[in-house]
């Protein structure tokens, strides 16, 4: 499913051209984060959600929003990620986001002592150079790196929007000094209508918490603030870049590239 498979399926691969005018596209990021643990119904409810939960006491039963399902969602399917340790860290949030187990990853990490290949980054395969620790991460420069993969594919959308047939949602969210992350929308658990989201932080295991241990309803009123936790990379996604509706019955390119390790970049946060 990498972008091997276009020749294996017969597509001929040819060089894309770079996404132009992305600030039109989203003039300004949504800063996120200010309340910990809140209620993902509405921005609007001062409620702090129940533990563990995505919504207040007010919202368990009812919230008028939701995120409308294609009907291609994936299933959360932790295990299928996390078990097997050539799987869990040789796949980034990226592939993830993607429903990508590159095969060639696998094996590059059965190669290397440490299992320490590089990851899937957006922007590879358009030709976008390798982050560096000069340049921030800011969401114009991520959305044009993964629109600049797959043109034409990938359909900017936003939370209440319903995704074409054949397609679901993802999220972009930056911490613009060190990292960007991608979630996805998964399929409804049994005996329910709604589509929670699921992450998977570099070689880390996939999840489907926020930074606070709470369910993902809304991916821009979730916590992303993992400074204060016990990681090894104590990120603060604080900028919600978008939703995204991508493919999910048909290739997309995806390569790897650039080193694994996010690097602090020499500017001051806002």
């Amino acid at each position: 499913m990498a972008s091997q498979m276009y020749q294996r399926l017969g597509f001929r691969k040819t060089r894309r051209n770079k996404v132009q005018n992305i600030s039109d596209l989203l003039p300004s990021a949504i800063k996120m984060n200010d309340s910990p643990g809140r209620c993902q119904c509405m921005a609007t409810c001062p409620n702090p959600a129940i533990e563990g939960k995505a919504f207040c006491k007010k919202h368990m039963s009812f919230c008028p929003r939701r995120a409308p399902l294609s009907g291609s969602e994936p299933r959360y399917e932790p295990d299928r990620w996390n078990k097997d340790n050539t799987i869990r860290l040789s796949h980034n949030c990226f592939s993830y986001s993607y429903n990508i187990i590159d095969p060639k990853q696998i094996e590059n990490c059965k190669k290397d002592p440490e299992c320490d290949p590089p990851f899937h980054q957006p922007g590879s395969e358009s030709g976008y150079p390798r982050f560096n620790d000069t340049d921030p991460k800011t969401c114009p420069n991520m959305i044009a790196r993964l629109m600049g993969d797959n043109p034409r594919r990938i359909i900017p959308s936003s939370f209440e929007l319903k995704c074409p047939r054949g397609t679901s949602k993802i999220a972009l969210v930056v911490d613009e000094d060190q990292d960007y992350h991608f979630l996805r929308q998964d399929a409804p658990k049994p005996g329910s209508k709604v589509g929670m989201f699921s992450q998977k932080s570099g070689a880390m295991p996939v999840t489907n918490l926020d930074a606070k241990g709470h369910e993902i309803f809304d991916v821009a009123l979730a916590d992303h603030n993992f400074s204060n936790s016990k990681r090894k990379d104590p990120l603060n996604y604080d900028r919600f870049c978008g939703y995204f509706c991508i493919p999910r019955h048909e290739p997309l390119y995806i390569k790897v590239g650039g080193r694994r390790k996010f690097k602090k970049t020499r500017r001051s946060r806002r």
